[in-house]
């Protein structure tokens, strides 16, 4: 008898969109899972929990509370289940730009007009791509994929979530290979997945880091590198990242909300490289080229 397929228990809530960044924030500092943004009035946030009859938990939905957070619920899924949920907030197939498109596994659905396809299943990871910041990273690897001069590049998908941003990077640069690395276990697997889905798999390698922000890897230096992190993240980690970027390489890095835009300028700005803000509704995308003979 084959056994049962894994299932999670994952909780559930519900804010004002006043309240989610400081909710999000939040979350972000106190589970190891990704968290999923249905945006609207009221916002919903998906997550993983601790135990759901611990103290901890406990503790947890008090917090939550304190910050704002409406009804809160837990449930259970199967891997498989996840499917289903994201039926149910509407995910479908979208555009970036005329050349990309990004399409579920059920729909069986390609426009001609459109010369790249990719499918991607969100699973229990953060990025759908319909997101504010996954979307403004994507119409940037689209701009980067038409003029980029080196078709053979290593790529750096820093807290990859689902995987949508290598995936969609390595089907515009057919000759590149992909390092992508998350410190939640769900991304990871979401990540290996969708790159399977789309028969990548011997063109990436995955990586889960708990430790180390970026652990040794067979590639060296990349010539692209995308992080669609969080402002305070990104102010952490962008020297390292900018070290291992090559001489002309690019860096794309979002999840800036605006409160945290001004200090992730001043951080970018002071790299070396020639900044560039992309300026969104509630986030701030930046692009950061390593200009040859700018040194650190």
């Amino acid at each position: 008898m084959p056994p049962s397929p894994p299932s999670y228990t994952f909780a559930s809530l519900t804010c004002s969109s006043e309240d989610m960044e400081g909710i999000l924030s939040w979350l972000n500092g106190h589970v190891s899972s990704a968290v999923l943004i249905e945006e609207g009035e009221p916002c919903r946030l998906v997550f993983i929990p601790p135990n759901p009859t611990s103290s901890e938990w406990l503790l947890m939905e008090s917090a939550l509370a304190s910050l704002g957070a409406g009804e809160i619920t837990t449930d259970e899924a199967r891997q498989e289940d996840w499917q289903e949920i994201w039926k149910d907030q509407g995910f479908k197939s979208f555009s970036v730009g005329t050349t990309l498109l990004v399409t579920p596994s059920w729909e069986d659905h390609h426009d001609p007009s459109f010369p790249e396809r990719i499918r991607v299943d969100p699973q229990m990871a953060f990025g759908t791509g319909l997101h504010e910041t996954t979307y403004a990273c994507l119409e940037l690897i689209v701009e980067t994929a038409e003029t980029w001069g080196d078709p053979s590049l290593f790529i750096l998908d820093f807290g990859s979530g689902t995987g949508i941003l290598g995936v969609a990077a390595l089907q515009l640069m057919k000759k590149a290979t992909l390092f992508a690395i998350d410190n939640d276990p769900y991304a990871v697997e979401a990540t290996r997945q969708n790159l399977a889905d789309n028969g990548m798999e011997n063109r990436a390698e995955v990586s889960l880091s708990l430790e180390e922000p970026l652990p040794q890897t067979a590639f060296r230096d990349f010539g692209m590198i995308l992080a669609n992190v969080t402002g305070g993240v990104l102010c952490t980690f962008a020297p390292l990242l900018y070290a291992r970027l090559l001489p002309q390489g690019r860096m794309i890095c979002s999840g800036v909300s605006k409160e945290e835009s001004t200090e992730v300028k001043r951080v970018l700005s002071g790299l070396g490289g020639a900044v560039r803000e992309v300026a969104g509704e509630r986030y701030d995308t930046f692009v950061i080229d390593k200009v040859a003979g700018r040194l650190l």
